[in-house]
C-alpha cells in the first residue's frame, strides 16, 4: 500500500460532514459460468482475483455408483416426496441419471450435486467443490487453475480442489492455497466386491503465481500423510523480494498418531482413506509461516512465526496458530491457540494477535474461555485490525471488530450500526481507513448484513449504501445493495460484493421460468467498484413507507423484494 496526493485529498473528502462525498458505483465483470462472483484482492494498480460459486459445468461421474443403494434411493424418494407436497411430479429417474441425464437435464443436475455433497464424509462418493479461482480484468472474470486436473469421464476439470486466491502484490505476484484433486481408486477385499474410494494426495498447499502463470508451491514442514501449507497473504519488500505468509503442518500430536496408527492398517479400507478422514480434522500442529521468494520466485527461506502457548507434559491433541497478513515492517498478524497464565488451560477459542521475532503476542486480555477473536490485516503504520467473538459450541452470541496500534499497544473496539449488531471487519489501508459489514436489523429470523465505512477516530462507522445514489440513472430504484466492503485502497476506492437481481439460472445455465411461463429472479452476489466522487453531496433517499407508497401501482413492484441480501460471504481472511 502506498500514499499518493489523491489519497490524502479523498481523505480530506471523507474527513469532512459525516462523509459527505457520495461514490460511483461500477459493477465489475461476472464469471459467465457461475452465479455468484466474489473479490479476494485487488492491489493500488486495479488488478483484482477474486473466485466464483454455484458452477453451471461441474461434472458428474455415474460409471461406480450402484443405483440400487440405499443411500440414492432413499435420497431420490425424499426427493420426490418434496416435489409432491408442491404438486409437481419428478422430471428424471435414477435409471436417467445412469444413463447420463445429469449431463442435460438441470434437475438431474441439481439433484445429484445436492446428493453428493450430502456424502462430503463418504470416500466412496465423488468429491464436489463448488468454487473456482478468477482472475478479473476490465472486461472479463476469467478462472485460472491452481491445482485441478482434467478428469477421463468427463474430459472437463474434477471440480473436487478448495481453490482460495487471497492476495495480488503491486506488480501481480498472486498467493493462495488449495486442495489436490480426487481421483479414484479401486480396493480389493478377499471375499467381497471390489470398492471404489476417492482420494488425493494432500489436504491443502500453498503456492505463489507470477504475474505469467508461472506456479511455485510454498511446500510444509513436514509431509508426512499429505501434509498442510497455507498461504494468505503476499507482498512485495523493497528490495525486489517477496514475503509470503501463512501456516504450515509441523509435527503430528501423540493422539493424533496413536490415532492413526491404530485404525489406519489398510485391511479394511485403503491406509489414504483413513489418513483422509482423520486429516478432515485437526490433525497436525500447525504454526504460523513465512517464507521468503527472490525475484524468481524462489524459496530463500522458511521460518516459523510463533505459537501462543507452550504445550504441557499432559496435552496430546493438536496446537496451531496462524499468520493472515503481513506488513512491510515485518508484522504478521492472526490467531493462535493460547491460555491465560501459564498453569491455565488452553482457551476454547483461538486469541487475536501479531508475530514478532519468532513470538505471538495477544492482544486483548478476555474474561471467560469462551472468548476469542482472530487479527486479519495490518497497515504499513503497525496499526491491525481484527474480530472479537463470544460463542458457544457453533453459535455465535456476540461478534464486534476492533483495531489496534502495535506502538502504543492501544486496544479499540470499532463503532457498530446499533447496539448488538454483529460487525465484522476486512480490510485497513494506510490512511486510517476500515471496512466491514455488520447487521442491519435484529428484526428477521436469517440476520441483514451491509457494508460499513470507518475511519479510526470516528464516532460512528458509516453505512456504504447511504453514500450512494437513490436511483438509477433511467429513474428506477437503484439495483445494488451492497452486502460486504472487502478492500479499500489508499486512494479511497473501495471494492465490494453487492447483492443484484438477475435472471434466475438452473444448473446447466440456462433461465428459468414459472409454471406459467414467467422469468424467474433472484439475487446473486456481484463485484463492484466504488469510486469517491470528490465534491459529491450525500442523497437524502425516502423512507421505505413512501417508497413502497410511491410505487404500490407499479406493474414490477415485486422486484424489490428480490433485491434484498439474501445472503453473504465471507472474504479470504476468516
Amino acid at each position: 500500500m502506498k500514499k499518493t496526493i489523491l489519497a490524502a485529498s479523498m481523505l480530506s473528502v471523507l474527513s469532512s460532514t459525516a462523509f459527505a462525498a457520495t461514490y460511483q458505483l461500477t459493477e465489475l465483470p461476472r464469471h459467465q459460468n457461475s452465479k455468484n462472483t466474489f473479490i479476494s484482492d485487488v492491489n493500488e494498480a486495479g488488478d483484482v482475483i477474486g473466485a466464483a460459486s454455484y458452477l453451471f459445468d461441474i461434472p458428474i461421474d455415474v460409471s461406480y455408483i450402484d443405483f440400487e443403494d440405499s443411500l440414492i434411493t432413499s435420497s431420490y424418494d425424499r426427493y420426490v416426496d418434496g416435489l409432491d407436497i408442491i404438486g409437481e411430479k419428478p422430471s428424471f429417474t435414477l435409471d436417467d441419471i445412469k444413463n447420463g441425464a445429469a449431463v442435460t437435464n438441470s434437475d438431474a443436475k441439481g439433484f445429484m450435486v445436492s446428493f453428493l455433497s450430502g456424502q462430503d464424509g463418504n470416500a466412496e462418493y465423488q468429491k464436489l467443490s463448488d468454487r473456482i479461482a478468477l482472475n478479473l480484468t476490465a472486461t472479463s472474470a476469467d478462472e485460472f487453475i491452481l491445482f485441478d486436473t482434467v478428469t477421463d469421464f468427463s474430459a472437463s476439470y474434477s471440480r473436487s480442489v478448495s481453490n482460495y486466491p487471497t492476495s495480488i502484490t503491486e506488480d501481480g505476484v498472486i498467493a493462495g492455497w488449495g486442495s489436490s484433486p480426487y481421483r479414484k481408486e479401486v480396493f480389493i477385499k478377499e471375499g467381497e466386491d471390489d470398492t471404489t474410494y476417492f482420494v488425493r494426495d494432500w489436504p491443502s498447499r500453498g503456492l505463489v503465481i507470477s504475474p505469467n502463470g508461472e506456479k511455485t508451491i510454498l511446500e510444509p514442514e513436514i509431509d508426512t500423510y499429505g501434509g498442510t501449507s497455507m498461504v494468505t497473504d503476499i507482498i512485495k519488500m523493497d528490495n525486489g523480494n517477496y514475503v509470503a505468509v501463512g501456516s504450515s503442518s509441523v509435527s503430528i500430536p501423540v493422539n493424533s498418531q496413536e490415532n492413526y496408527d491404530d485404525n489406519c492398517d489398510g485391511v479394511d479400507e485403503p491406509e489414504n482413506v483413513c489418513a483422509w478422514r482423520y486429516l478432515r480434522g485437526s490433525f497436525y500442529n500447525t504454526e504460523a509461516y513465512q517464507w521468503e521468494l527472490d525475484a524468481n520466485y524462489n524459496v530463500l527461506s522458511k521460518t516459523k512465526l510463533g505459537l501462543g502457548i507452550i504445550r504441557q507434559d499432559d496435552e496430546k491433541d493438536a496446537f496451531g496458530s496462524v499468520a493472515m497478513a503481513v506488513n512491510k515492517n515485518g508484522i504478521a498478524v492472526g490467531y493462535s491457540h493460547a491460555r491465560n497464565k501459564e498453569d491455565d488451560g488452553r482457551y476454547a477459542y483461538v486469541q487475536a494477535g501479531y508475530f514478532k521475532d519468532g513470538q505471538f503476542t495477544r492482544i486483548h486480555e478476555h474474561e471467560t474461555y469462551s472468548q476469542g477473536g482472530k487479527a486479519i490485516d495490518i497497515n504499513d503504520n503497525d496499526i491491525l485490525i481484527g474480530n472479537y467473538f463470544e460463542q458457544y459450541g457453533n453459535t455465535v452470541i456476540e461478534q464486534s471488530s476492533f483495531y489496534y496500534d502495535v506502538a502504543n499497544k492501544t486496544y479499540t473496539t470499532i463503532p457498530t450500526f446499533f447496539s448488538g449488531s454483529q460487525t465484522t471487519v476486512r480490510d485497513i489501508n494506510n490512511n486510517g481507513l476500515i471496512i466491514g459489514q455488520a447487521e442491519i436489523e435484529k428484526t428477521t429470523s436469517v440476520p441483514k448484513y451491509e457494508a460499513f465505512l470507518y475511519q479510526i477516530g470516528a464516532e460512528k462507522v458509516i453505512n456504504i449504501n447511504d453514500l450512494l445514489p437513490c436511483k438509477a440513472a433511467d429513474g428506477s430504484d437503484f439495483p445494488y445493495i451492497i452486502a460486504e466492503a472487502t478492500k479499500v485502497t489508499d486512494s479511497a476506492e473501495i471494492y465490494a460484493i453487492a447483492t443484484k437481481t438477475v435472471e434466475r439460472r438452473d444448473r446447466l445455465g440456462k433461465v428459468m421460468k414459472d409454471s406459467e411461463g414467467e422469468i424467474e429472479y433472484e439475487a446473486v452476489a456481484v463485484p463492484v467498484l466504488l469510486t469517491p466522487v470528490a465534491g459529491g453531496t450525500q442523497e437524502v433517499c425516502p423512507p421505505p413507507e413512501a417508497e413502497e407508497y410511491e410505487r404500490q401501482s407499479a406493474s414490477f413492484g415485486f422486484l424489490s423484494l428480490l433485491a434484498l441480501p439474501l445472503m453473504w460471504f465471507r472474504r479470504r481472511k476468516h
